[in-house]
């Protein structure tokens, strides 16, 4: 049955629209989709299912079939495991700078959300470099199984010891470049849209405290529905800080020509252009008339006297 309206979770900056003090008529688009709202809605939704769903089929065939990774229950650890440091992150980071954690998320949310252009800089850097301090900490802390793996000082990016993909990504070996390519634009895609949906009060936004708990799910399920191909990195700054680390560790340049310099293109390019689609999706076909988005704003002069939101009203609470 149809899931009963739900009163708003707690507002958020994010949803305060900078445009709120306009007056004019609502966007052409609004108008043009008013009628046919509910079925796009119905559209968006049936097709999430049919990612996660179809998804993990082949996801697990076609990882059998190939034989080019863990086994099932290592693949299922590593996803748990990933989820759930995304998950503290948030709980962590969230009630102070809104737990962006991916310059994904603060690039889209500064185009479609309001957030200030000024803090993107920083918040990337910031993001790199505590991705690059958490790759530190994890490598003295398994430093000797790393150098028994390895056999001895040397650290490898290729060969059947190597351990620089305990940090990294890779997309694999029998993959064109833009299939890898397509793989983290679509994981991108999914993520920024579900996140959007999670953070709209309009729609069924969980309370604030258990954001952490439905992107641990979403994690899990993007992991588990189109991973194989890339390792869904969806993230410049998880792929990018543990490679700095790696290249100071003394794994050499080819941590940065991997693949024709995959780093830039897969989980940076692509992954932002993934976002920035999947944002729009959501506010093409989900968001309200009135949401703080350029493809939703309303028309008209801003109304006299309206008073500009300040900085920390446009960051994600």
């Amino acid at each position: 049955m149809p899931a009963a309206p739900v009163p708003a979770s707690l507002p958020t900056p994010t949803h305060r629209a900078r445009w709120a003090g306009y007056a004019g008529k609502q966007h052409r688009l609004w108008r043009a989709r008013a009628a046919l709202r509910e079925e796009l809605a119905e559209f968006a939704g049936t097709a999430m299912i049919i990612i996660f769903g179809v998804g993990v089929e082949c996801e697990v065939e076609l990882h059998m079939a190939v034989h080019s990774g863990p086994d099932a229950a290592k693949s299922l650890m590593s996803r748990f495991a990933w989820a759930t440091g995304v998950a503290i992150g948030i709980w962590v980071a969230g009630g102070i700078s809104g737990a962006h954690l991916n310059p994904t998320v603060t690039i889209s949310l500064a185009m479609f959300r309001g957030f200030p252009m000024r803090k993107v800089g920083r918040y990337i850097l910031a993001q790199i470099l505590g991705a690059c301090f958490g790759a530190f900490l994890i490598y003295a802390n398994y430093h000797h199984s790393i150098e028994r793996v390895e056999g001895g000082a040397q650290r490898t990016v290729y060969g059947p010891d190597a351990t620089a993909s305990l940090f990294f990504t890779f997309p694999q070996p029998y993959l064109p470049w833009t299939a890898s390519f397509y793989s983290e634009f679509l994981a991108s895609g999914v993520l920024l849209c579900a996140v959007f949906a999670l953070s709209d009060s309009r729609n069924l936004a969980p309370p604030l405290g258990l954001m952490p708990l439905a992107m641990w799910m979403l994690l899990v399920g993007i992991g588990a529905s189109l991973g194989i191909n890339t390792g869904y990195a969806m993230n410049f700054a998880r792929d990018t800080g543990p490679r700095i680390a790696c290249w100071l560790l003394g794994y050499g340049n080819e941590v940065w020509t991997d693949h024709g310099y995959y780093f830039a293109w897969g989980p940076g390019i692509a992954s932002v252009f993934g976002g920035l689609a999947g944002s729009a999706f959501y506010d093409l076909l989900i968001s309200g008339p009135r949401e703080d988005s350029p493809i939703n704003r309303p028309r008209g002069r801003r109304a006299q006297g309206a008073a500009d939101d300040s900085d920390e009203e446009q960051e994600l609470a």
